[in-house]
């Protein structure tokens, strides 16, 4: 666990006392006000840093411990927020919030008029299996949220995961999250670190549950050996080979034409490991003849492994 606060606090004598990965939400001020909520996650590659040293220090330098740590309750007092920009639509409501700082997420806006309330959804590219379900009764309703990044085997990269919040009044905001740092040495294609961001907006009265509202979003972290070439096979019903067509991964075509005897797709991605011996994954794909379509990577020149989708269409 990589925690870069406590590391830029360290010239100064300071610790931030964070523990664990279980990521601090924003408290309320008025218990009667309608409190913030989580509607998802921001990945970053590098540490968004919003605590207020000069005010912390202004308010505490008489009562900093000999430890010189900062525990987690005063840290988030002193800890701002990043305000995403709202990109409106044609209706002039926001179809979406687009943060002014680089980095891939998952997040579930709400928006309001004079209908009702709508769901919106942002993904960026990059987001592998990306899983959203939202539950809706009329004592509240629950997001849960689910998504992958992977980076490249052999390379060291940090990914730090902001929990993304959004006020009563529809502004949308980050704050900053937890890091880690994917060893070099991992050539597993398989998520190996897994960071959940939780609140529970319940309310009780009188011992008894009078509303049951939250959300769950958890971010996996993976590694992959970069694709070098992906090679489409078509079958036939008896998996005989029809056809055979290779591919560079950064120049995969949106579409291929099957051979009308083609039954299934047999997708192979060849890969090289750190010790230069080669390897293929292979992923066989049943034609169902509704929403047809592979999904394989690229590597991109900082290190993320992009997904790419190509849709297989009958001629």
């Amino acid at each position: 666990m990589i925690k870069k606060i406590a590391a830029a606090l360290m010239g100064m004598g300071l610790l931030l006392g964070c523990a664990g990965c279980q990521l601090a939400l924003p408290e309320e001020s008025d218990a009667a006000t309608e409190p913030d909520r989580l509607i998802g996650a921001y990945v970053t590659r590098e540490y968004i840093d919003l605590f207020d040293m000069e005010s912390y220090l202004a308010n505490n330098i008489g009562s900093i411990g000999s430890d010189m740590v900062v525990s987690a309750e005063d840290a988030q007092a002193y800890t701002g927020r990043l305000w995403a920009e709202p990109v409106p639509g044609e209706d002039g409501l926001p179809e979406d919030w687009v943060f002014p700082v680089e980095g891939m997420g998952l997040y579930l806006p709400y928006t309001e008029d004079m209908s009702g309330t709508y769901i919106g959804s942002h993904i960026d590219p990059g987001v592998v299996s990306a899983g959203t379900h939202v539950t809706s009764t009329d004592d509240g309703d629950w997001i849960e949220l689910d998504f992958t990044l992977y980076s490249v085997a052999g390379k060291d990269i940090e990914f730090y995961c902001n929990p993304v919040y959004q006020t009563p009044e529809g502004d949308v905001y980050l704050t900053s999250g937890n890091g880690m740092k994917m060893n070099s040495q991992l050539e597993e294609q398989d998520s190996v670190f897994a960071v959940t961001l939780s609140e529970d907006r319940s309310q009780t009265a009188d011992g008894q549950t009078t509303s049951a509202s939250g959300s769950t979003v958890t971010f996996h972290a993976g590694v992959m050996l970069p694709p070098e070439r992906i090679e489409l096979i078509q079958l036939d019903g008896d998996s005989r080979e029809l056809r055979r067509d290779g591919y560079d991964p950064d120049a995969m075509p949106e579409s291929v034409t099957l051979d009308p005897a083609c039954e299934s797709v047999l997708v192979q991605t060849h890969r090289r490991g750190a010790d230069g011996e080669a390897a293929v994954t292979r992923e066989l794909v049943e034609l169902t003849g509704e929403n047809d379509l592979v999904t394989t990577f690229t590597a991109r020149e900082d290190g993320i492994c992009v997904p790419r989708t190509t849709a297989l269409t009958r001629g």
